[in-house]
């Protein structure tokens, strides 16, 4: 009885102090502000009133993330017009500014093309003549197999994708490439990023989409993790080989010191990938079938080695090395002569490189044939020596593809400095007269004549335009759900430590956790990291720091060979101060520390810092590619801050392009944290 007694006094109390709590609730706390939408579907040209509804609101403004694709116009003091402009996703940001704090809120847009306009290509009317649109067959530049009943799409020629020069101003080097169907999907080289191996797809060869990476990450082991002070700088994935075979695409590539990587998947879109694996090393190899024997053709000898894979039960799969590896050619008079792709053509059998002039630097496109592939003998032919008319620098190693029409493209990438290596599409004639059954490369002037060695001009390409932008960087305001992955376009810097990150533990953030004392951004791990592109590019932020402690350094960071970064740093005694610093390339070296190069205002409490870098690439071979570093207090109003960023290309540092990175780390004691709450590219 005592123990029921003393119960029910514990559950009165319990009951009289809820009680308090819920009186002591405003009441109009039910009534936060909050938008009337937090998703739009919209169709191009349509419109949409949202609204803020709460209590207590004094003051609104909207924004959109990208106003070419949705629009939003104020009405009244809490109403607003979300207008549909064109294909493609958005933000609408409403900052709303009641009871004396300020809120952001968010509605996510998505605008698509009208349902009446053809999902599909046209069926070709059967009276077309055949010379014009050839059989939808497989193209011949390797295994690649389409169904024979998918329909051919009509050619119109006042609807022709253009190509211009660069095709693609942003980092995507040692470019591989197939046509499956009337899809084409190409890719590149990453290095040390995670995920990597890159996936790209386009219809027109011109308009490319990032889609997905090969892997999620490589080994698990101090190199790859950034731990240690060991790192996988200058290494990593390097020049991918893909292939289409019997049903399956095949992704392979080198990772230098680490052996060879092939993954498989019946769907490159959206499947699983079976991963192979071998501990040596096959430098820049391409992947080759001929009928049902598999190679990779490596090495500046062309060396071919046959290989198999082999599954094992539970684990990854082996790639077996079948016989000895037999040299192919014999290169003369090239300094440089790497990077292999390999084509089964009519009669010939092809392998191409990259070559450089010994004596001298400027990317050159080799060509070796023949018609037996076991024992030769080869014949050779620099198939493009050139650049393209605003750079002087060479155009070379990348892979070519045959269309549904019959028409070959290839594509190469060239140096452009600080930006990286950067990807031109250029024609392949194989009828030039003296030099038939030769892929030769240029360019077709404004009366159809084909130029060699040229690429100066805009050039048609004798596809649809798909009507699709190049899809490489892109916005992101963290909004995520629980175990949702992160938009394509980001990659961490090394592996990532999954235990130290979050979008949700604050959600509408990146909260990158300080797990770590390390010394310079070189090994933060957990930076999250973007492409840049050309010719002008600004990355913005905002970024929270009351989670920050002493010695810990926080903000974006512009990263070439050398690196300059804005940001937030807490000082010995827990103060934060806005500032500009810069370091070199001094990755190899764990102790050294950023230069401060500027100071300024002192952050208190959870204010949002924003910051912004504005990049210039160069256009041609005159000036420099600069990064400049601006914050700011509200947003708006915008104050440069420190030193200007002289960027450059570095084969001994990153071996990358510039990226903009987003990265926290600790000095002295873990456990801080920095919140990003967005990223912008404009």
């Amino acid at each position: 009885m005592n123990k029921f007694n003393a119960f029910m006094k514990s559950a009165s109390a319990l009951l009289l102090a809820v009680s308090m709590v819920i009186t002591a609730v405003p009441a109009d706390a039910a009534k936060a502000p909050k938008l009337s939408k937090a998703k739009l579907n919209l169709v191009v040209g349509a419109k949409k009133k949202i609204k803020v509804k709460g209590n207590g609101i004094k003051k609104v403004t909207w924004k959109s993330t990208k106003a070419k694709v949705a629009s939003v116009k104020k009405k009244g003091k809490t109403k607003a017009v979300v207008t549909a402009k064109k294909k493609g996703k958005a933000v609408i940001k409403a900052t709303v500014v009641s009871a004396g704090k300020k809120k952001v809120l968010k509605c996510k847009v998505k605008v698509r093309n009208a349902s009446s306009q053809p999902t599909e290509a046209p069926i070709v009317p059967t009276s077309a003549p055949t010379a014009d649109v050839p059989d939808y067959t497989p193209a011949p530049t390797g295994p690649t197999e389409v169904p024979t009943e998918t329909p051919v799409p009509v050619l119109d020629e006042n609807n022709l994708a253009v190509a211009n020069y660069p095709t693609i101003f942003s980092d995507v080097p040692d470019c591989d490439m197939i046509r499956v169907g009337g899809n084409y999907y190409m890719v590149s080289t990453t290095m040390n990023m995670c995920p990597g191996a890159p996936i790209m797809k386009s219809t027109d060869l011109v308009n490319w989409q990032l889609l997905r990476y090969t892997y999620d990450t490589l080994k698990d082991d101090n190199r790859c993790n950034l731990t240690n002070g060991q790192h996988m700088y200058t290494n990593g994935q390097w020049a991918t080989s893909i292939k289409y075979h019997d049903g399956l695409f095949y992704v392979g590539f080198n990772s230098n010191g680490n052996g060879y990587y092939i993954y498989t998947t019946d769907d490159i879109e959206n499947g699983e990938f079976t991963e192979y694996y071998t501990s040596r090393g096959f430098h820049d190899g391409g992947l080759f079938f001929d009928d049902d024997r598999m190679f990779i053709i490596w090495g500046s000898e062309g060396t071919r080695q046959q290989i198999e894979l082999v599954d094992n039960e539970g684990g990854v799969g082996e790639i077996r090395t079948i016989g000895d590896g037999q040299k192919s050619v014999t290169p003369q008079g090239w300094g440089l002569h790497e990077g292999c792709h390999a084509y089964k053509r009519g009669d010939y059998y092809y392998l191409t490189f990259i070559g450089s002039p010994a004596g001298r630097w400027f990317r050159t496109q080799i060509c070796y044939r023949t018609k037996d592939l076991d024992n030769g003998p080869w014949e050779t032919q620099v198939v493009y020596s050139g650049s393209t008319y605003e750079y002087g620098t060479g155009l070379a190693q990348g892979g070519w593809v045959d269309t549904i029409y019959g028409d070959t493209y290839c594509i190469l990438f060239q140096d452009h400095d600080a930006i990286g290596r950067i990807p031109s599409i250029i024609a392949v004639n194989w009828d030039i007269p003296g030099y038939e059954d030769w892929p030769m490369m240029g360019t077709y002037d404004d009366n159809g004549t084909f130029i060699r060695d040229r690429a100066d001009q805009p050039l048609k390409i004798r596809l649809n335009d798909s009507g699709e932008e190049q899809y490489v960087v892109d916005d992101d305001d963290f909004t995520y759900e629980e175990g949702q992955d992160l938009k394509v376009v980001w990659q961490w810097n090394h592996n990532p430590d999954h235990d130290n990150w979050s979008v949700t533990d604050n959600p509408g953030y990146y909260r990158i956790y300080n797990g770590y004392t390390v010394n310079n951004i070189w090994f933060a791990r957990n930076s999250l990291t973007q492409r840049t592109v050309g010719p002008k590019m600004t990355s913005e932020a905002a970024i929270v720091t009351d989670g920050m402690k002493p010695g810990d350094y926080a903000g974006m960071v512009a990263l070439g060979s050398d690196y300059g970064m804005i940001g937030v740093k807490c000082d010995n005694n827990g103060n934060r101060y806005i500032f500009q610093g810069s370091g070199g390339c001094d990755k190899s070296a764990p102790s050294n520390t950023i230069r401060e190069n500027a100071t300024a205002d002192q952050i208190s409490g959870d204010t949002p810092v924003y910051l912004k870098i504005e990049y210039q690439f160069r256009t041609n071979n005159s000036g420099s590619d600069r990064a400049q570093f601006y914050y700011s207090l509200d947003g708006s109003s915008w104050k440069k801050l420190g030193n200007d960023l002289s960027m450059r290309f570095d084969t001994g540092t990153t071996f990358m392009g510039a990226r903009t990175w987003l990265t926290s780390y600790a000095t002295r004691n873990a456990g801080g944290y920095a919140d990003f709450d967005y990223y912008k590219v404009y």
